[in-house]
């Protein structure tokens, strides 16, 4: 947590080090999104770490900027990120993928997904190189309607799979079936309810 919490703090001090204006602990934490205690400690290390500079602007002006190895270390740490998060999209296309094509071979025509817009891409691909229609975050009339039909699979989000038709009473007895998110993409994981 403290390698994500130092990445947005730099990140903040780059993006305010262009403006050429003071930039206040205070601010740098908001923009940060971290407390002001937090803020004061990670800017301590990183001066002995030799990632930020310190200059007085006027009175008690001050404002941090990046020196280049503090930009060596944000990048760094970005590309560290994204290969992490490719690694992660490649392990849940791959997931995704294999639920669609396996609701496919049992006859369901439309996946219904109720879930992050992040991974709705990954269902759209799938669904389409499967031949499974995808219908994402529908109203509440086809909703209904697509409970109804049994061809449907309702992927949703939500901790229980039965939230995605609806909540309780409020559609007719459903012949859809529903999944939860959770078990497609981290199957077999026994889960406490």
């Amino acid at each position: 947590m403290t390698n994500d919490n130092e990445l947005q703090l730099l990140e903040a001090i780059y993006a305010s080090g262009s403006s050429g204006q003071a930039n206040s602990q205070r601010v740098l934490a908001g923009q940060a999104g971290l407390s002001l205690g937090m803020t004061n400690a990670l800017l301590s290390r990183f001066a002995e770490r030799g990632w930020v500079k310190l200059t007085h602007i006027s009175g008690r002006s001050l404002r941090y900027i990046l020196t280049p190895s503090g930009v060596e270390e944000v990048l760094r740490r970005t590309m560290a990120y994204f290969t992490r998060a490719e690694r992660s999209a490649t392990n849940y296309r791959a997931r995704i993928d294999d639920y669609v094509h396996g609701i496919a071979r049992k006859g369901f025509r439309v996946l219904v997904y109720e879930g992050p817009k992040e991974l709705e891409f990954l269902f759209d691909y799938s669904c389409a190189r499967r031949g499974v229609a995808l219908v994402a975050s529908p109203s509440e009339e086809l909703r209904a309607t697509l409970s109804q039909d049994s061809s449907a699979m309702f992927v949703s989000g939500q901790k229980a799979p039965e939230a995605a038709l609806g909540a309780p009473g409020a559609l007719p007895p459903s012949r859809a079936s529903s999944e939860a998110l959770a078990d497609i993409l981290f199957p077999g994981m026994l889960r406490v309810r």
